[in-house]
């Protein structure tokens, strides 16, 4: 039966103990737990202490595994549940490693199990740590082709990493060349991890707890001049649909939109009251996953030529697949725009429902103010007057709110967040006949001026309305500016600044320490960092791929990519064959051997040469034999060279060794 080095079995272990590591998080603890008893159960058999489990043994554990894993993801379907019978299999194979080619396959497990990190995490950290564990498993590869004697498993770490050095070239060389194609199957991604982010339903207090993330929504990379901050409305969902039984905004049904606007579709109806005006805007946006279909921009956004993506009625991209990795996607927009000017009958209708017998006090209220108002316009202005001067006030700690909770907000509390406002804003335009809407979406961001970007995170989360006002549209209004100008100049921060609520639910967040320079400068740097990795590395797509090339190698196509990327590949591998060539060994001999071999030359010189094998005391007699005269210094060569080897007893061992043969050449040459 095969026995693994222990330097090998070492190296494995350890391997397989880093690379399962960062799932440990998202399998079930009994799992975890059969991972730790697979690799106790192996160091015992390698000190004899246990046997190898027998066959009904590892039957059961097999199919125990499968059933386990079913029961603990509560499916077989999915990525997650494969990964977890991929590490079930990892872990029961050390239980059958009897021969060579099991240990084989116990690191090409390895191999796979390593690189399945990434369909979860992409970042630089997670990255630098499995490059450690590829290099730890290609180190226990290489720890099963050496002796037993050698059983130092830093030599074969260093080996590893060398070996992986060298290779880098070559991985660029695909990296960047290779063709970027789409996998030839689909993967049902991570469908159990809920992500932070604005949601399709809306009810009071919604977005005041997701503000309480410092989580990355995305970033936007502009050409040319940045928009100011107060004009950085990231519009992302359309809500025109309130419930009264709940209290809650939510979308309009799909099947009213019809037609969307694609790039296969063409020219729409609505696409004609689309009115761009001004000087347009053009920026790329990064989108974290967000496990949704929506996606972020600034009005008003042009039809895009992207695949797979497309302008919905309300004028909002929607991505036809849950964007569950880091999306990117470029975009130009008219922050001055003009759209719906005129507005169909069933839309105004459906913009102005409000259900009968919810939030009386809220309609009784509206119907006052519109009869002193002169118009939709004064209208709007006496509203927005109310807030201003009726003791509302911003805050991320709103009351509890039952029941009607628009009457109970302008009516008692008066103490709310951006829902609070946007929404009620919108329920008392309804109420007076107004079309009306509510946007939800994000609204700021943090410049970086290291990567001339700006990072939106999900504490910029924010709601405002938008009211069709005849001749004009739709126009945006913000009533939270009115009740809190701070949060849209200058940020969540500043607005709740006195009341101290900014991430306070957060334990340790980086952005809480802004106001430390050195801190913020050094939180700018990293963020930088990532920004580039995620734009030139996980988000190296077939598109930015082809922008690069055409960029510096001209207007090219497959096949010329494809010729360079051979004559790249097999140049680097000549370069590599004629450096290991004419390497020379850097592996330098023991003095003592040095010297040895010296006189070994100058007997060779008297026609007398060492045989190949033959050790020192044979070679000394045979000799001696031929000549005579020479025996006292061959002695005495041979004697200094094996005390100094299995000896050692005095520390000038290896100078007695030089002097005996500096006296053997004189004795030769005389």
């Amino acid at each position: 039966m095969y026995q693994v080095p222990r330097n090998a079995l070492i190296l494995m272990l350890t391997a397989q103990t880093l690379v399962i590591l960062p799932h440990v998080m998202r399998l079930p603890v009994w799992l975890t737990l059969l991972c730790i008893g697979c690799g106790l159960w192996r160091v015992m058999v390698y000190q004899g202490r246990w046997s190898f489990p027998g066959k009904w043994i590892k039957a059961l554990f097999v199919f125990g595994g499968l059933i386990g894993v079913g029961f603990g993801y509560g499916t077989l379907l999915g990525l997650e549940p494969w990964v977890g019978i991929l590490i079930v299999a990892f872990a029961l194979k050390l239980l059958e490693m009897h021969q060579l080619r099991d240990a084989y396959t116990v690191i090409v497990l390895g191999y796979f199990v390593a690189l399945t990190e990434f369909l979860f995490e992409q970042g630089i950290p997670y990255a630098t740590y499995m490059f450690l564990c590829v290099t730890l498993i290609t180190a226990s590869l290489i720890g099963l082709n050496q002796t037993y004697l050698d059983v130092r498993p830093k030599d074969s770490l260093k080996k590893a990493f060398v070996m992986l050095a060298q290779a880098v070239p070559l991985m660029l060389v695909l990296f960047v060349l290779f063709p970027r194609i789409s996998p030839l199957w689909t993967v049902p991604l991570q469908t159990n991890i809920a992500r932070t982010g604005v949601s399709e339903t809306l009810s009071p207090g919604d977005i005041a707890e997701l503000v309480q993330s410092d989580e990355l929504a995305f970033r936007a990379t502009f050409e040319g001049e940045i928009p100011s901050y107060r004009d950085l409305y990231w519009r992302g969902l359309v809500l025109s649909r309130f419930d009264g039984p709940t209290q809650t905004w939510m979308q309009e049904r799909p099947g009213l939109y019809g037609r969307l606007l694609t790039q296969e579709s063409g020219p729409v109806s609505w696409q004609q009251s689309m009115e761009y005006l001004g000087d347009p805007v053009s920026y790329s946006v990064m989108l974290e996953p967000t496990n949704r279909n929506w996606m972020f921009s600034l009005s008003l956004p042009e039809a895009s030529d992207l695949k797979q993506v497309g302008m919905v009625r309300d004028f909002r991209f929607y991505s036809f697949r849950e964007i569950r990795n880091r999306f990117r996607y470029e975009l130009t927009s008219h922050l001055d725009y003009r759209i719906d000017v005129i507005l169909s009958e069933f839309w105004r209708y459906r913009y102005t429902l409000l259900p009968e017998n919810d939030n009386p006090e809220t309609k009784r209220l509206a119907a006052s103010i519109w009869a002193s108002s002169n118009g939709p316009e004064e209208y709007l202005s006496n509203v927005l007057r109310m807030y201003a001067i009726g003791g509302y006030a911003y805050t991320l700690k709103p009351p509890m709110l039952t029941g009607d909770t628009i009457d109970e907000f302008l009516t008692e509390t008066r103490r709310g967040f951006c829902e609070h406002f946007a929404g009620s804003f919108v329920y008392m335009m309804r109420a007076a006949g107004l079309p009306a809407r509510l946007v939800v979406g994000y609204q700021g961001g943090e410049y970086n001026q290291r990567a001339n970007y700006v990072a939106v995170y999900q504490f910029d989360a924010h709601a405002w309305a938008e009211v069709w006002l005849e001749g004009e549209g739709w126009v945006r209004v913000d009533p939270t500016s009115i009740v809190s100008p701070e949060r849209i100049n200058e940020g969540l921060e500043s607005a709740v600044e006195e009341e101290a609520t900014f991430l306070a639910d957060v334990g340790l967040s980086l952005m809480k320490f802004r106001s430390t320079l050195w801190l913020t400068d050094l939180r700018l740097q990293i963020s930088a960092i990532n920004h580039y990795w995620d734009a030139w590395v996980v988000g190296y797509t077939p598109s930015v791929q082809m922008t690069l090339l055409n960029r510096y190698l001209g207007d090219v196509d497959r096949k010329t990519i494809g010729m360079i990327l051979l004559s790249c590949f097999f140049g680097l591998l000549g370069i590599t064959a004629l450096f290991l060539f004419f390497k020379r060994s850097q592996q330098r001999l023991p003095a003592i051997d040095r010297e040895y071999l010296r006189y070994c030359r100058i007997l060779e010189k008297q026609k007398l040469p060492r045989y190949f094998g033959e050790g020192p005391i044979s070679y000394a007699d045979r000799v001696v034999q031929q000549r005579p005269d020479l025996a006292s210094a061959i002695r005495a060569v041979t004697d200094a060279y094996i005390r100094a080897n299995f000896e050692r007893d005095e520390p000038d061992d290896t100078e007695q060794l030089k002097k005996a043969v500096r006296n053997m050449r004189l004795r030769a040459f005389a």
